[in-house]
Formats: structure tokens, sequence, C-alpha cells
């Protein structure tokens, strides 16, 4: 009888097969993480944006005078989360207040078409592993700001700093007849603003600090170096911007003669007291720094005119700060 003989080899077959089968496998695994990772990466980056963006609004929303109420803290920071998301859609998970002079955002993972907290559409689902849920965290806080740089070489009496949301006729110090103050001797201190002395003489910053004394400018108009700022023809956006400007409390009047001079003229220094934030809608100076649209002014008023309002300032001009409240005008930025 012949007798089937089985080539040794032939143990080998089909293992070809079962290593394509082991092949693919990697190959979908390695796909699934290369696709997979960049979706994670791609979401998370969208959901701290709104976080991001959501902390800092509710900081700035917060700052304000009265502070704010978490369902307006929650409102402003879903906006902001969802206007940060590729589908528009995201959950903020929490918004929270407790901590003072902070707002901190969570978010995580809202599916744009189904509405699920999850991500749906993922590669490695073929591998039957379970669906991914991102999320991302934000803290910004805000501080009122002890130095920094006013951009309008001037400083404004602190009983003209009158924080109503309604618009304020300003004249420079002397002409105000509703607004005085007192120095430490009790001596009366007419209100309006005054000019301040730029730095180095030139250009129109005026670097000033809550605390600590700053020299007038010599005579009685706009600094010689700063007139074309308010020229509305060569600079026509100062116009209704919103700038912060430093508060005087009062004078170097009546202090010792051997510090401050005779506080007379040049020599007069202000002491800081804090820092607000003023739209300033028209003016009336000298030549050409004019701008009074409404003709608020009469022919003989020097003056400003404009709102006292909130404002966050450029965190670049500014340094220092407290949580304690001083003016109207904050610094946000993000701590983590």
């Amino acid at each position: 009888m012949r007798r089937i003989v089985t080539h040794p080899k032939s143990t080998e077959h089909g293992a070809a097969g079962v290593m394509v089968a082991v092949m693919m496998l990697v190959l979908l695994g390695a796909g699934a993480l290369a696709v997979d990772t960049g979706q994670i990466y791609a979401e998370r980056a969208q959901l701290q944006n709104g976080a991001d963006a959501g902390a800092l609004a509710g900081a700035d929303l917060c700052s304000v005078s009265g502070g704010c109420t978490q369902a307006n803290a929650n409102a402003v920071a879903q906006t902001l989360a969802n206007s940060n998301s590729n589908d528009n859609k995201s959950t903020v998970q929490l918004v929270d207040l407790s901590v003072a002079g902070q707002v901190s955002v969570t978010t995580s993972t809202k599916d744009g078409t189904t509405n699920a907290g999850f991500l749906s559409k993922m590669f490695a689902s073929v591998l039957n592993a379970p669906p991914a849920t991102v999320g991302a965290t934000a803290t910004a806080k805000w501080l009122y700001p002890t130095k920094g740089v006013s951009v309008l070489p001037l400083t404004f009496a602190g009983c003209e700093f009158v924080d109503d949301g309604m618009p304020h006729k300003v004249l420079t110090q002397g002409g105000a007849q509703d607004c005085n103050g007192t120095n430490p001797s009790n001596q009366i201190i007419p209100g309006g603003f005054a000019w301040l002395m730029p730095d180095g003489g030139i250009g129109c910053n005026v670097i000033a600090e809550i605390g600590k004394w700053s020299y007038t400018s010599a005579g009685e108009g706009v600094p010689n170096s700063c007139i074309d700022l308010f020229n509305p023809s060569i600079n026509p956006s100062l116009a209704n911007s919103t700038v912060a400007v430093p508060v005087y409390k009062y004078t170097c009047a009546g202090m010792p003669a051997a510090q401050f001079g005779t506080c007379k003229g040049s020599s007069v220094q202000y002491y800081i007291e804090k820092w607000a934030g003023f739209k300033l809608q028209a003016w009336s100076l000298t030549g050409q720094a004019k701008y009074d649209p409404t003709n608020v002014f009469s022919s003989s008023e020097k003056g400003l005119y404009g709102t006292f309002k909130g404002y966050s300032a450029d965190p670049g001009l500014f340094t220092g700060g407290s949580t304690t409240p001083t003016g109207n005008v904050v610094v946000l930025g993000l701590i983590k």
C-alpha cells in the first residue's frame, strides 16, 4: 500500500496568514494611536483656549465694583468656551469663585453632533477601546495696580473721581468750582486735574506709583512734548478711548519745606492715591489741542470731558498690585 509522506516544511503552511493578521492589529493600533492622539491634543487645545478665555472674561466681569453673580460668571464662561471650540460646543464643568480675586474655569468635551460628553469618532473604537473624555482648567486673577505708565501726562484730583457711569466735565486745576480737597495740614486744594512732567521731559508717558509723589509739568498748558497727542487731526484715535490715569490725594502745599521746597510752580508735587479708568470723550486745551464735537465747553473753559469706568489695563504697562480695591483699574492675568 502506498504511504503518504508529509514534507517536513509543510508544518509552516498558514504561518504567513497569522503573521499578516498580527501585523494588521499592530498597524491598526499604531494608526489609532497616531490619529486619536492627534484628535485628543486638538480637543485639549480648544478646551484650554476656552478655559483661558472664560477665566479672563470672568475675572474682568467680577473685578468691577459690586462684583458678579455666579450665574453671570457661568454665562460668560460658557459663551467663550463654545466660541473656542471648532463645533461651537463644549461643557463648562465648573466656574469657581471661592478664592478672592480669582476665577477658575474647568471645561470638558461635548460632541457637537450627539452632545455626548466624550469624543465619539475615535479610530481606536475598532479595537473596542473606550471613548475618551478630555478636559482643561484655567485660573485668572485680577489686581489693582500700584505702579504703571499713564499715556496721558496728567493726574485727577481725588474729589473728581466719580465712578457713576455718567460723563463729567473736569476743568484744569484752579478752575473747578464744585470739587475741593484738603492736604494733611487741612489746607484747601482745588480740584480738577493737573499736568505731570513726562518722563525725561520728552514724549507723553508718565510713570506714577501709588504712595509716591509725582512732579508737575512747568506751565499751565499741555506739556510741549505732548501737544500732538491732543491734536485730533494728528491723533484721531484718542477720542473716545479709555486710558488709565493716576489720581492724587493732595499736593505738597503745607508739607515740610526741607523736603518739598516752596511747592510752587515747577516744584509742585502730587501724592498719588489710586488709578482711574477714564473714557475721554472731549477736551478743550490750548491751540489745536481741542476736540469738542458737542460743545460741552464754553470758549473760556479748559478741561477734559469723559466718563470714569472700570478698565482692564495692559499688564505690560503695570507692575505690582493688590487685591484690595483702590481705583477702578485692574490688571488681569492667567496664573495656571
